[in-house]
């Protein structure tokens, strides 16, 4: 183990990014992180940004966009991602397919027009699972199944959301096996159960209830090229839940 670099999605640190963004920047790198995901943090340009990243010797895996800016912002979404020197943007379609009068294969026939737009123009678009794509059947299947059958590859990668997977009812090792060819990024998130879960769901990498040898194995054949470590909501200061992730990590071999 140890060939797959591990990054840092910055949502994690957000509250500290938006009152420190350069200290919050070193502190990730001081952990050992050798990339983030993420776009420049307010208060500084994408020049400044690339040039803290540098300095601190980190890597910018990739940021996200909306579909709708594939549609009618893509000019804009290559321009930044070529100053930032990235062609990887993640998306996904909570917020169109939870739209009043939405309909799944419509928002899913939507993305697959902006995604080969965006194919077209250099970039690659990979898309970042939550749980309801699970709670929706669409021609008998899930809805993130659907998605990746009614979008080419060429169009269209995977960035699965393992604790995602797992909150949905399924597990996270079958979805790295199913869509292996895809998969170039994967999210590593953990799971609370008992007590915590109630007010915390979302625990450190290791820290939770997630078969981690079973995702580790699996994302080892599969070809992962980052591994990138998320927490959305913290029980402790986010940058420690960071710390513990990353440490988790390194006593795996994997870090």
């Amino acid at each position: 183990m140890g060939t797959i670099p591990v990054g840092l999605q910055l949502y994690t640190v957000r509250e500290q990014l938006a009152e420190d963004p350069i200290g919050t920047i070193k502190a990730v790198a001081e952990i050992g992180y050798a990339g983030v995901e993420g776009g420049a943090p307010a208060g500084l340009s994408n020049a400044e940004y690339l040039t803290l990243l540098g300095d601190v010797g980190m890597e910018l895996v990739g940021s996200g966009c909306q579909p709708t800016d594939l549609h009618d912002g893509l000019d804009a979404l290559v321009d930044n991602c070529q100053e930032l020197g990235i062609n990887t943007l993640m998306t996904g379609i909570g917020r169109e397919v939870r739209a009043e009068g939405a309909d799944w294969k419509a928002v899913v026939a939507m993305l697959a027009e902006g995604c080969a737009n965006a194919d077209d123009a250099g970039l690659r678009i990979l898309y970042h699972n939550h749980a309801f794509e699970f709670e929706a059947k669409v021609d008998g299947m899930y809805g993130l199944d659907y998605l990746f059958e009614n979008i080419p590859e060429s169009s269209i990668g995977v960035e699965l959301d393992v604790y995602w997977v797992e909150a949905g009812g399924e597990d996270p090792v079958a979805y790295i096996n199913k869509y292996a060819h895809r998969l170039p990024y994967l999210h590593l998130k953990d799971r609370t159960k008992g007590p915590d879960h109630e007010t915390c769901p979302f625990a450190e990498v290791g820290h939770g209830t997630l078969d981690w040898d079973g995702i580790f194995g699996a994302a080892e054949s599969a070809g992962i090229e980052w591994y990138i470590v998320e927490q959305d909501r913290w029980q402790r200061p986010p940058i420690e839940c960071a710390r513990m992730s990353f440490e988790f990590l390194k006593s795996k071999g994997i870090a």
